[in-house]
């Protein structure tokens, strides 16, 4: 009995397990990667090996060289002195729109914390 429930804890947390996502490209040059959030509005875009924020409406922006991202808690990780993004790898509505992206995003800009969407749009997921 004990290890037809132990077989079947197994069974369900293999079940509720997401995918594997894609890893980020290898070459940082390659890599494409948009990411948004509202209140105030910002804008993230991973690209050409560097990231560039634009923040509070397009008043703050930062651009820096993109980093190896980190793994961190099912998504990854990107650090740098004045910006930090972390990509969770879990589903995310727009908080204005109700659009649907395929991944949650913090990003902590000189000290300030936002959060958002990021990845590609998934209409099935709207509200």
């Amino acid at each position: 009995m004990t290890r037809s429930i132990a077989l079947s804890v197994a069974l369900l947390a293999a079940a509720c397990t997401p995918a594997e996502p894609p890893a980020p490209a290898a070459n940082p040059a390659a890599e494409r990667y948009e990411a948004r959030g509202q209140e105030p509005g910002w804008h993230l875009l991973i690209h050409d090996g560097r990231i560039d924020y634009s923040g509070n409406y397009g008043e703050k922006r930062i651009s820096v060289a993109r980093p190896d991202p980190r793994p961190s808690l099912n998504g990854r990780r990107y650090v740098t002195p004045r910006l930090t993004v972390d990509v969770t790898y879990v589903r995310c509505n727009d908080s204005m729109s109700g659009f649907g992206f395929e991944h949650q995003v913090m990003v902590i800009a000189d000290g300030e914390t936002y959060q958002g969407c990021g990845g590609a749009r998934k209409k099935e997921w709207d509200l």
